[in-house]
């Protein structure tokens, strides 16, 4: 009669039969605890493994998720296989080179579902050949420089050269101002002395007046 060591060994550590331990699980959850904890104590299993529900999902068939169930039915398996696989077409590599640069998208999404079907090794693609940025700044003339106050050479965007010419034109109105009411005080004060000067004028008239009045 097999002992309960033998049987525990049938299940668990080196050797054993896996499938049969899933069956065990299933079928005879108590049995299959105790087995365990034998092969525990025996030291063919280690605790570690025991305490840990989820160490035999590894041999559990793949459960693909929602997104990728989704990718798998929109992506042919044939297309997978013309690109990726002992069965890839001649000149594979190149054209997914080109695929890469020119629709992005498509090869992120072939490369994905080659992945899922265990085309190629699930790891990251490489990142997507970006375009070298242009050059946004750029040098405002001299005579808007020297204007907004700035450094000749100063470098701008289009959104800075919108804010420099807001500003120049601010500056601009604020002065148009203060010149205008400087012209007005200016005038004022003409006619204020002048004003004064009749005055006063007026003044020694009735003086002069009253003098000759008092003689006569």
């Amino acid at each position: 009669m097999m002992s309960d060591s033998d049987k525990a060994a049938t299940y668990f550590g080196r050797g054993s039969n896996s499938k049969a331990a899933h069956d065990l699980m299933k079928s005879n959850p108590t049995e299959y605890k105790r087995l365990k904890e034998i092969s525990i104590a025996d030291g063919r299993l280690d605790r570690s493994a025991h305490l840990n529900p989820n160490v035999r999902d590894r041999w559990n068939p793949r459960q693909f998720t929602q997104e990728e169930l989704t990718l798998l039915a929109e992506v042919p398996e044939s297309d997978t296989a013309k690109y990726f696989g002992a069965g890839a077409i001649f000149g594979a590599a190149t054209a997914l080179q080109k695929m890469a640069q020119e629709d992005a998208l498509r090869y992120q999404r072939l490369r994905q579902a080659a992945q899922l079907r265990g085309k190629i090794e699930t790891r990251p693609s490489q990142p997507t050949p970006q375009p070298k940025p242009v050059n946004q700044f750029f040098k405002l003339s001299d005579e808007l420089a020297d204007q907004a106050g700035l450094p000749h050479g100063y470098e701008t965007n289009q959104v800075g050269l919108a804010t420099v010419l807001k500003v120049v034109l601010e500056v601009k109105e604020k002065r148009a101002e203060a010149e205008r009411l400087a012209a007005k005080s200016a005038a004022q004060l003409e006619r204020d002395r002048k004003a004064d000067e009749s005055a006063a004028e007026f003044g020694r008239l009735l003086e002069a007046n009253r003098k000759q009045t008092t003689t006569e």
